[in-house]
């Protein structure tokens, strides 16, 4: 129970920054010349590729 408010304060940045990916996506698309969907799947991978690599990374250090 000690994490409880880590674990709130984490899942309310994540929900922040897809909340603004997706504005960025919606009003950049065009002037980067690739769709929206390209540019949720090229987030959506950064974020994937981060998440294992910290991961890995953590687990190596002995945090987790």
């Amino acid at each position: 129970m000690a994490r409880f408010g880590f674990d709130i304060a984490t899942t309310f940045v994540g929900s922040g920054l897809t909340l603004l990916l997706s504005a960025a996506g919606l009003l950049y698309a065009e002037q980067l010349e690739y769709t929206v969907p390209q540019l949720y799947a090229i987030g959506g991978g950064a974020f994937l590729a981060v998440g294992i690599l910290f991961g890995l990374v953590s687990v190596a250090m002995g945090l987790k």
